[in-house]
């Protein structure tokens, strides 16, 4: 009896996929946008990132940011883990485009899930992404509210 090879991709295509959510705003929290990354993924990997060179450089403002970033992630993983999905969170100092980069190829997602922007930073950041990770798909979630 020959056994078939499986591996842990085809596997996670069965039950939903691996997914990076970078927080870039307050409004990953929101219910709808909890509700469409849970619906399609098993396994959630939230990430906060400290942009260093987006910052004043006061102490005060960077440990603030952290307080702030960290209480929107436990509320994102409260949320989540009533939907009963696997989430991770990581909070990592840097760059923002280069560390989303390296985590969704570290942790090997099959998606990037984003709350959509209308400003230039985003643009940018949306626009370098697909280009540095031709596969991994960048899914752009409008949310109800949002205008262009």
């Amino acid at each position: 009896m020959k056994k078939e090879k499986t591996n842990s991709k085809q596997f996670d295509k069965k039950f939903g996929s691996k997914v990076l959510v970078p927080l870039l705003s307050k409004r990953e929290a929101e219910p709808a946008f909890v509700q469409a990354i849970a619906n399609k993924a098993h396994e959630i990997i939230l990430l906060l990132v400290i942009d260093t060179n987006a910052m004043s450089g006061e102490f005060g403002f960077a440990t603030n940011e952290i307080a702030v970033g960290n209480a929107l992630m436990q509320k994102i993983k409260k949320a989540i883990g009533k939907k009963r999905k696997t989430c991770n969170d990581v909070i990592e100092w840097g760059d923002t485009a280069t560390k989303i980069e390296h985590m969704a190829q570290l942790y090997q997602v099959d998606k990037v899930y984003m709350v959509k922007q209308a400003n230039q930073f985003y643009k940018i950041l949306v626009k370098g992404m697909k280009e540095k990770l031709p596969d991994i798909e960048i899914e752009e979630i409008k949310l109800h509210d949002w205008e262009e």
